[in-house]
């Protein structure tokens, strides 16, 4: 494949990906315990990163106390801070972002 072509290909594929980093929001696992499921860890949902970058994102969850909890068990409000993975990923996002919008530049018009 020329490299021309490639570049043409990848500077979309590479914008895409930026925003979507940038936009969509996340999750992120739950400290401490939760129901025992080997398919699932519990999580929180944060807010978009250019949202949570830019303000005091901090979702609650509600965690047992004890390890290998059953139901009945005590539970606690636990906070999860967003801010420092959103700047992450905001700052992750804009990078390839500019990246793809680059290459899609250089590359020649078929």
């Amino acid at each position: 494949m020329d490299r021309s072509r490639l570049r043409a290909a990848l500077g979309p594929i590479l914008v895409l990906l930026g925003l979507w980093i940038a936009l969509v929001p996340f999750t992120r696992p739950l400290p401490g315990g939760a129901d025992f499921q080997l398919e699932s860890t519990p999580r929180v949902g944060c807010r978009s990163p250019l949202l949570g970058a830019f303000s005091d994102d901090r979702p609650t969850g509600t965690a047992y106390t004890t390890p290998r909890p059953m139901k009945g068990d005590p539970t606690v409000e636990v906070e999860v801070p967003c801010g420092s993975r959103a700047r992450f990923r905001l700052g992750l996002g804009v990078v390839i972002l500019a990246g793809g919008a680059l290459a899609h530049r250089r590359s020649p018009v078929p």
